[in-house]
């Protein structure tokens, strides 16, 4: 790889994440084949190298064998790997990413003409909301499909209508309502969904249209119907080794600390180790 092929090929891992000559059920990007051909060719040496550049901007590449990983049959003559940009764990992102425009994005700044004190109040209800809504269709793309995080040559089956989406969302919120307000700061989320629940329906599309610009979810097919990206599902990977281990119990202080450790420097060998331990604990 030369550095002009560096930054050619890192100019269209930011703009599409995810880089093929093999596409399943799309057309190739322009400049998609030149690209996967270039890293399919590098030596380790050179995506070492593109690996480092990736590294200083919170990048890493995700690299899978379309028939291994993913269950794509190759065709002759053409490389079968994808490539994924993923989040580099215990790295700042580099300056011209913006980790607020997904935020941004879903936010209804009709809500701000009041000041600033309610633009800080659409924030919070905003961030309320897409927490529900982005652990929602995960039900859908896992608990559903009775998939792990780990699964992502499954991705293809990992559908959601917006319909359902919109059908479980409501349900739940009405279930939260004919409970008991929870006491402290558990009450101010509860306010926000019970207060909010007849824009149900708004919120879902919105949010299910942000998360398709954002390439996380895409059109299925069938009007109001979308299937979970492969970018997503490697995003998913990623946090299923790294982060979900963190949320099982320890088997002891020694181990609690390594695991806080390994959170704040990103050591992720050390992340899948403590976890599966602790999984195999619960047994």
């Amino acid at each position: 790889m030369t550095p002009a092929d560096f930054g050619f090929v890192l100019g269209l891992l930011l703009k599409h994440r995810e880089l093929t000559a093999n596409p399943v059920g799309r057309a190739l990007r322009v400049d998609e084949a030149r690209a996967a051909r270039i890293l399919s060719d590098a030596g380790p040496a050179h995506l070492d190298d593109f690996e480092d550049m990736l590294n200083a901007m919170g990048f890493s590449l995700r690299t899978l064998d379309g028939l291994a990983d993913l269950a794509i049959p190759p065709r002759a003559g053409i490389p079968n790997s994808f490539f994924v940009l993923t989040r580099k764990r215990g790295e700042d992102m580099a300056p011209f990413v913006d980790t607020r425009a997904f935020l941004e994005d879903f936010r209804d700044r009709r809500k701000e003409r009041a000041g600033a004190e309610a633009v800080e109040m659409n924030k919070a209800d905003s961030i309320f909301w897409l927490s529900r809504l982005w652990l929602s269709l995960q039900y859908f793309f896992y608990d559903k499909i009775n998939r792990t995080p780990g699964n992502i040559y499954q991705w293809r089956s990992a559908l959601v209508s917006e319909k359902l989406f919109t059908e479980i969302v409501s349900e739940g919120v009405e279930k939260m309502g004919n409970e008991a307000r929870p006491q402290g700061e558990a009450g101010l989320m509860w306010d926000v969904y019970w207060r909010e629940r007849e824009r149900i329906p708004t919120l879902c599309s919105r949010f299910l249209k942000s998360m398709d610009r954002a390439g996380m979810i895409e059109e299925a097919g069938s009007p109001g119907e979308y299937r979970q990206t492969l970018v997503a599902a490697v995003d998913m990977a990623v946090i299923g080794e790294q982060e979900i281990a963190f949320l099982l119990p320890a088997a002891d202080q020694d181990s609690l600390m390594e695991q806080a450790q390994a959170l704040i420097t990103g050591d992720a060998a050390v992340t899948v180790e403590r976890g599966n331990h602790a999984a195999d604990q619960s047994h």
